[in-house]
């Protein structure tokens, strides 16, 4: 298979692209037209509604226009996988940690289409072929350094909040505020996401075929969920829920800085100039930074 072709969609993946999205649509229309659907907190109601909004204005036209040029546009691939990563991160939300309500085995069925689906899409994705696609002008050492930082970053304003709980035994004040037994934001993060970026990163910084994949899925996801942040700061303004200044300059500029590495990172995949992964996977051309 050339690189123009990497990762041409079979059957069981436009089915799945299509069952998603005619299930999301009407789930996040719903949720943005009948707000009073949600029983959270009403400190929650932003978060619920940014995700609506970011998911059915440009996740789901994203999922569906990838699919369809996947073999066509080598970066395809990479969007549609990291559009199923965003969707497995917000449905597995949604699923676990929104108040129930009649949506909810929506939710659930959303979850296990977009975590299968994820897997197998990985699965079926000629990694090999897509590393070779990348020219040299890959900017390398700037997504490392970026989705690393995301994982330091995230990992202290988390981990500062659920330390000190465990030093004084008390827990963490949002958990009142939200009604809920732990936070879950932290618990996908910390145990899933956060070491993925960083496992993506040194395969990336040592060519690794998969780093180059993997790499790319991430940084759709991660600016995926910036911008899910920065509605949800909006929504709570208009709540009138007080969101620090500090807090949302930091994810503001959290998520330019993505989308423009993001940017750059896809539009170094090109079907010409490839060249050939060696017999370990490794990527055997030296990328610029």
């Amino acid at each position: 298979m050339s690189p123009a072709g990497t990762g041409v969609p079979r059957r069981s993946e436009i089915v799945l692209t299509i069952v998603i999205a005619a299930l999301a649509i009407p789930v996040h229309i719903a949720g943005l037209m009948v707000p009073t659907l949600y029983r959270d907190p009403p400190i929650l109601l932003p978060q619920n509604l940014g995700t609506d909004l970011v998911t059915v204005a440009l996740m789901i036209p994203l999922f569906g226009f990838s699919c369809a040029v996947m073999g066509r546009w080598p970066r395809a691939r990479l969007l549609w996988l990291g559009s199923l990563g965003y969707f497995t991160y917000a449905y597995g939300m949604y699923a676990l940690g929104v108040h129930w309500n009649h949506l909810f085995l929506a939710y659930v069925a959303l979850f296990g289409f977009s975590f299968y689906g994820f897997l197998i899409g990985l699965a079926r994705t000629p990694a090999a072929e897509i590393a070779a696609a990348f020219t040299p002008r890959t900017p390398v050492r700037v997504t490392a350094v970026y989705l690393t930082s995301v994982a330091i970053l995230v990992s202290a304003i988390w981990l500062v909040e659920e330390i000190g709980a465990t030093a004084t035994g008390v827990a963490p004040p949002s958990l009142a505020q939200l009604q809920v037994p732990t936070n879950i934001v932290h618990v996908f993060d910390l145990a899933l996401v956060l070491p993925a970026l960083v496992g993506a990163s040194l395969l990336l910084i040592r060519r690794h075929a998969w780093g180059y994949v993997l790499a790319g899925v991430l940084l759709v996801k991660t600016a995926a969920i910036g911008l899910w942040v920065v509605a949800m700061i909006v929504f709570s303004a208009v709540d009138g829920f007080n969101v620090p200044v500090e807090i949302t300059v930091f994810f503001v500029l959290l998520t330019a800085i993505g989308l423009a590495v993001s940017w750059r990172y896809l539009a170094a995949l090109e079907p010409s100039g490839a060249a050939s992964p060696d017999a370990s996977g490794q990527h055997s051309r030296e990328q610029a930074a």
